[in-house]
């Protein structure tokens, strides 16, 4: 891991509606996204690696808890308009790396591809 992304990776922020600091989210284990057999499973995946409650998460996503207990067993659907927040809030990117890995597509941090651009120029 190179010191910058160590900077991102350590680096809190405030952010609206959440439960105070959370840290910039991480990649998940590769190992744990490639067993999703869907985006519901990488967001419950996202979720168990929190270690929040679900009532904590509901609330600073201002979400029902029962609504969202419901989306958790897959008799609801989770809003595209949480993904995010909830990436935040639970300190991962799980569900985006699902979307990535199961789309044939791979993430690169920006700051290591703006590196290699400088390099290559």
């Amino acid at each position: 891991m190179t010191a910058h992304n160590q900077t991102q990776l350590n680096t809190t922020r405030e952010l609206p509606g959440m439960l105070g600091r959370v840290k910039r989210p991480a990649l998940a284990d590769w190992n744990l996204v490639r067993k999703c057999a869907n985006r519901l499973d990488a967001i419950r995946v996202c979720v168990q690696l929190s270690g929040l409650a679900y009532q904590d998460i509901a609330e600073a996503l201002g979400m029902n808890k029962g609504n969202f207990t419901r989306m958790m067993q897959g008799r609801a659907h989770f809003p595209d308009s949480k993904s995010i927040k909830l990436m935040e809030l639970c300190g991962n990117f799980a569900p985006m790396q699902y979307e990535a890995w199961a789309c044939g597509f791979e993430l690169v941090d920006t700051a290591l591809l703006s590196a290699i651009r400088e390099r290559a120029a």
